[in-house]
């Protein structure tokens, strides 16, 4: 991993503890965390303490200085790395359907005008997401992705199944930290007033959201299949196109959900995260202009 890619899983890490300001970030926690040695966990922290999110204190080792959710924290800027770009660009170009379903080390090397090693670790991380799987050869071949009407169709059914149910799981349990730091995620967002989002920022917070839920369900197959849902629709270029107005209301529905959860009614959470989801269904961009804006720019010369 990149030292950005390094330190951005940090930061996914420390908003699903519920981190605090003040937090003690211990390097050899995140090494096995990540499972990777402390090099590269202590350059990343240093990069983190250069945007002031992270002190270090002399024979005590980091503390954290921004809450995550807070705006401060949810608007950190990262480098981005070569191969998040090339990543990026790989998503966006099979969202607009410039990329076939089978592609080789050597065209990604050609289109992108990038190292061997660099489109060899891209598709690594792919692999790991789920979004590719590697052939015979030096052929790669994609998987389900979100870039097509009928798969959104068949995502949202399947998040219908998947994610009331596990709101339904016996050993649900969502701690309070957790809840709370949910809550103020989305409440910084809407008070500082949703106009002044990036709609990046705006799909981690749903992102968070969702996967939260998702790992508090005590059931790790429905933990995974839901975070690979997340997974999908983050790399969809259709999320660019959601409105802040569409936001609104969908953080409005997540903490009615949080609100249930809170009281303990876990069947009537699970009902509100039905409508929740048929909702965003009902709701969203008609795909085929989606999708013409995306190739438009993408072909843009």
């Amino acid at each position: 991993m990149s030292k950005t890619e390094v330190t951005r899983k940090i930061l996914d890490i420390l908003r699903r503890e519920g981190a605090a300001s003040g937090f003690h970030i211990r390097e050899q926690w995140l090494a096995d965390v990540l499972g990777i040695s402390r090099s590269p966990i202590r350059t990343a922290l240093k990069q983190l303490e250069q945007l002031q999110v992270v002190r270090s204190e002399q024979n005590q080792g980091y503390f954290l200085q921004l809450t995550p959710g807070t705006p401060d924290f949810e608007q950190i800027s990262l480098p981005q790395a070569e191969t998040e770009r090339i990543y990026r660009q790989i998503a966006s170009e099979r969202f607009a359907n410039l990329l076939g379903n089978q592609v080789s080390v050597g065209d990604l090397v050609r289109r992108y005008d990038v190292g061997r090693a660099v489109i060899l670790k891209v598709l690594a991380r792919m692999q790991e997401d789920g979004l590719v799987e590697k052939t015979t050869g030096h052929n790669w071949v994609f998987g389900p992705a979100l870039n097509d009407e009928a798969s959104y169709q068949e995502s949202y059914r399947y998040r219908l199944t998947i994610e009331p149910a596990a709101l339904r799981e016996a050993g649900f349990d969502l701690p309070d930290a957790k809840s709370r730091q949910l809550r103020r995620m989305h409440e910084a967002a809407l008070d500082a007033g949703l106009e002044n989002e990036s709609i990046a920022s705006l799909f981690n917070i749903d992102a968070e959201f969702h996967d939260t839920l998702a790992r508090a369900c005590g059931n790790r197959f429905l933990a995974q299949a839901i975070c690979q849902q997340t997974r999908l629709r983050r790399l969809s270029e259709y999320e660019t196109y959601i409105s802040r107005e569409q936001h609104e209301v969908s953080f409005a529905e997540h903490m009615a959900i949080l609100d249930a959860v809170e009281a303990g009614n876990l069947a009537e959470a699970a009902d509100k995260m039905t409508l929740h989801i048929q909702h965003s269904d009902e709701t969203r961009p008609d795909f085929r202009k989606v999708r013409v804006l995306a190739h438009r720019r993408l072909t843009r010369r």
